[in-house]
């Protein structure tokens, strides 16, 4: 099962303009550009956090802890210029509280939120306290916990350590990304050593070889929260709920057979339902005591697996895996679980299927559209 999760804040921090603030904007930057002169390049990060209280309330309603669950961290490309195909983006968890502000890339400075220069935000860890970004020189130290800060004092700060593995690489050109950080939401949820991480957020910014090569220029930008299309910043919250009790159901033949939904034309963005799905053999036999066919219910493989997309763009909303999306069974069919928090409503989406048997992967692309709606 998953559940789907938009960021509640992020800002783009520009080296070239160290006090201003892009908390509004509807992109976010990784890069490295020339400045005026074209002597000397200049960087830019991006921000963004989510609310760790509604994962630990969706944790609450499901009963399933977070060691059990995968969290994946989306973000759509929408400009690339001049990367070089090996660059790598470093995803870190920042170390320091700051101000989302509302500020845009434009002529007029807006300095009320995050920027190079300062999180604009009071911070206090270990025995320091201050209203700039830390600096690696301070060597702090997060209590109770082999957790230290780094940063160059701009920019932002981060965590690091031998207990946080909060660095999480991709190899990127074109390039969404679609990043395993199971390990930063652990930390966040649950702490470390009996020591609660404080959640702010991630910092996204190319590796430190990329960043100092003087020989290299080049950005991606994102689309952030204030985009106004489908392509939000999201964190995907995966987990294994399925389950295959068969009852008295036969196996459907995989090589003939009909598949059909009890899928609504529309359901309310608040909604969990049940959505079965119920095959039967193509050609089923007829009956011994009359002339008609018996129209008998089978189930599908336990190596069924689904998958959403966007019915207009056929964007992946959620991919196949084969332990998050399994296929279920009961004694009366197939289904699945969804929870409809998250999906953008009023757009349509659609369904597919895939039996896995082996080498062979038999998919069920049969025409299962239903709308979400406010």
């Amino acid at each position: 099962m998953f559940k789907i999760f938009y960021s509640n804040s992020d800002t783009t921090m520009y080296e070239s303009l160290p006090d201003m603030n892009t908390g509004l904007d509807e992109v976010l930057e990784i890069g490295k550009r020339f400045n005026t002169s074209g002597s000397y390049l200049l960087r830019s990060r991006s921000l963004l956090k989510f609310d760790m209280t509604e994962i630990s309330s969706s944790l609450s309603k499901y009963s399933v802890s977070v060691n059990n669950c995968k969290f994946m961290l989306q973000l759509f490309a929408t400009d690339v210029k001049n990367l070089a195909s090996d660059v790598t983006v470093d995803c870190l968890m920042a170390a320091q509280p700051w101000t989302n502000g509302t500020g845009y890339l434009t002529d007029v400075l807006v300095t009320d939120g995050a920027s190079w220069a300062k999180p604009h935000a009071s911070w206090s860890l270990d025995s320091e306290v201050g209203e700039y970004w830390i600096s690696g020189s301070q060597n702090i130290q997060l209590t109770g916990s082999a957790i230290a800060v780094s940063g160059s004092g701009a920019g932002g700060s981060w965590l690091s350590g031998s207990l946080t593995q909060q660095s999480y690489n991709t190899t990127t050109r074109t390039t969404d990304i679609n990043l395993n950080v199971t390990n930063a939401v652990k930390y966040w949820v649950s702490g470390s050593n009996g020591y609660i991480v404080p959640n702010n957020g991630f910092l996204l910014k190319f590796n430190d070889a990329y960043e100092a090569d003087s020989s290299v220029a080049g950005y991606i930008r994102y689309f952030s929260r204030e985009t106004n299309t489908i392509y939000v910043p999201k964190l995907l919250m995966y987990w294994d709920n399925s389950t295959y009790t068969t009852g008295s159901l036969a196996a459907v033949d995989t090589e003939s057979f009909i598949a059909y939904t009890n899928v609504k034309p529309a359901y309310k963005d608040t909604e969990v339902t049940k959505i079965r799905i119920y095959s039967r053999d193509k050609y089923p036999q007829k009956s011994p005591t009359n002339l008609f066919p018996q129209q008998v219910v089978k189930r599908l493989p336990a190596t069924t697996y689904y998958t959403v997309l966007d019915a207009a763009t056929d964007e992946v909303i959620i991919p196949y895996d084969d332990i998050y999306t399994k296929v279920s069974c009961d004694s009366t069919s197939n289904f699945i679980l969804i929870d409809f928090n998250g999906f953008m409503p009023e757009r349509n989406y659609r369904l597919e299927f895939k039996i896995v048997n082996g080498v062979e992967e038999q998919y069920i692309t049969d025409q299962i559209y239903f709308k979400v709606i406010r």
